[in-house]
């Protein structure tokens, strides 16, 4: 039988979605509670994520990956995070990383830096935020200033997810200081050629195991050729970029919603009082059926 929430899916999102479920029941649920407990960043998750091209889902498969479909993302998003916060945000940040190269970038900058993001070679980041500079990142004052071939960029950017373990960050830095939002440029640095300095990560409530770091740019080269769009577009990207990600964000705040229904109805049906499970207690019914409609 067919329940309501399959009816959309193709049948290939269907058979990534029975994947993700096989390998969330088997490797990462008896990983979570670990994983954030110890602050500990999952990388036997992301090889297991890259090896079953979970990684790859945000890509279009002219460009190595499985789908470029925002749905097929979301949905992979909602399943990872019923058993795992961590592990969800590790597909979502990939993904963040690798939507400005696919929207802004020319197709040569998409042939030669998507492959790598897609089968998990390359770990992507996104660097708009800066301590001054957070829900107005119009005001970012992160500098790029060309010389020759490359520009030479110098500042902060803060709460950038996966930071500390990314091989390349699109970084948003001004090119022109009194343009406003129109001086503002999109970078895609490549931690071999191009080093950042993590100079602090944070110390979180929750979701533990995703590194939130503080990122500073000593004068750091970046190629020409590694600029995206042309100079002054930056802030119109990544705004495009936000659109495009900010569902997944909340595809994955459904899944912790569905996982804790799951983990709260089976503690009420196995939990007696009374000489009877609680879940037959019209309260407790009452919380859970609340729950499940909320969801829904």
């Amino acid at each position: 039988m067919v329940r309501a929430m399959d009816f959309g899916f193709t049948p290939e999102q269907l058979e990534i979605r029975t994947m993700l479920r096989r390998l969330v029941t088997e490797r990462i649920a008896p990983r979570a509670a670990e994983i954030d407990r110890n602050s500990e960043y999952p990388s036997d998750l992301e090889r297991l994520l890259a090896e079953n091209g979970v990684l790859a889902i945000p890509v279009p498969q002219q460009y190595g990956g499985v789908s470029g479909s925002a749905v097929t993302t979301c949905m992979a998003v909602e399943e990872l995070a019923k058993a795992c916060a961590t592990t969800s945000l590790i597909l979502s940040v990939q993904a963040l990383g690798a939507h400005p190269i696919l929207l802004a970038g020319t197709e040569e900058q998409k042939m030669r830096l998507c492959p790598g993001i897609a089968s998990g070679e390359t770990m992507a980041a996104y660097a708009l935020s800066e301590p001054g500079a957070g829900s107005d990142a119009g005001a970012l004052t992160t500098r790029a200033v060309r010389d020759g071939d490359d520009y030479v960029i110098t500042g902060t950017k803060t709460f950038i997810s996966g930071g500390s373990e990314a091989d390349l960050m699109v970084v948003f830095a001004r090119t022109q200081p009194d343009g406003g939002t129109r001086g503002i440029s999109a970078f895609v640095l490549e931690r071999e050629e191009s080093p950042w300095t993590v100079l602090r990560l944070e110390h979180k409530m929750g979701i533990r195991g995703s590194p939130t770091a503080q990122i500073g740019f000593d004068e750091v080269r970046v190629p020409a050729r590694n600029r995206l769009g042309g100079e002054g577009e930056g802030f119109k990207i990544a705004l495009a970029v936000l659109d495009r990600s900010r569902p997944s964000i909340g595809a994955q705040a459904l899944g912790i919603a569905e996982g804790a229904l799951e983990l709260a109805a089976g503690y009420a049906g196995e939990r007696e009082q009374f000489g009877k499970p609680i879940a037959s207690f019209q309260g407790i019914e009452f919380m859970l059926a609340d729950m499940a409609t909320q969801i829904e």
